[in-house]
């Protein structure tokens, strides 16, 4: 495990370093960033386990094609109860899935030096975390984008593009796809949110520019960055 650990620490160091030291003042335009889903046992991290992971890349407004990430991941626990119902994952269906601690180094490589960004972005954070910690790991201290809440910044200051902006008084990913006229492929598939949260994150990087949020820097002094 140490080594395992060691090797881990110097990829998670890597993701952090490159984006806070090299582009802290590159326009968002120009940033990489990986969008993210978490399909999980139920929605306590102490308690709860990741049960699948999906991702697209991003340089700016653009989807990077071919570059996503998409892993079923085989928990401790034999069961999960009524989250079924929500992502529709059974144990059947992960029986033959990797274990957390072989699919958890893919998911930090393919993350590598990228801004992370998610639609309720906080328990994700929070269920990696956990996760790394399992493996006897500590995830990286990188910075974090909530579409959600960027969704109620750009309300709050009536946007210049205000028939983006005027169905926006809810802020669930149901209600911004349908505020972008955004047909989802599925829902609660993790790679299936993860793209349609890309595509959302795409309108909103047009409309901060708009609003004068245009470099990592700005997206700070907007409180819609976090470093954790």
């Amino acid at each position: 495990m140490s080594g395992q650990g060691n090797w881990f620490t110097r990829l998670a160091g890597a993701l952090v370093e490159r984006v806070g030291r090299d582009r802290r003042g590159a326009t968002l335009s120009n940033l990489a960033y990986t969008v993210l889903d978490a399909e999980m046992t139920g929605l306590d991290p102490e308690r709860d386990e990741l049960l699948a992971l999906g991702a697209v890349r991003m340089v700016g407004t653009r989807l990077l094609l071919g570059a996503s990430f998409y892993q079923l991941i085989r928990p401790q626990r034999q069961g999960w109860g009524q989250s079924v119902t929500v992502h529709g994952i059974r144990p059947v269906d992960v029986v033959g899935a990797p274990p957390l601690e072989q699919v958890l180094p893919e998911f930090v490589r393919f993350c590598a030096s990228s801004i992370l960004v998610g639609h309720g972005v906080e328990i994700d954070r929070k269920f990696l975390q956990r996760a790394a910690a399992r493996c006897g790991l500590s995830w990286p201290r990188t910075y974090w984008v909530d579409t959600g809440r960027v969704a109620r910044w750009l309300t709050s200051h009536h946007g210049a593009l205000p028939e983006a902006a005027a169905d926006r008084g809810r802020f669930s990913l149901e209600d911004l796809l349908a505020a972008y006229e955004i047909e989802p492929p599925a829902r609660h598939h993790a790679l299936a949110d993860a793209f349609v949260t890309a595509l959302v994150w795409q309108r909103q990087l047009t409309e901060l520019a708009t609003e004068g949020v245009r470099t990592l820097r700005d997206l700070r002094l907007a409180g819609l960055i976090t470093s954790a």
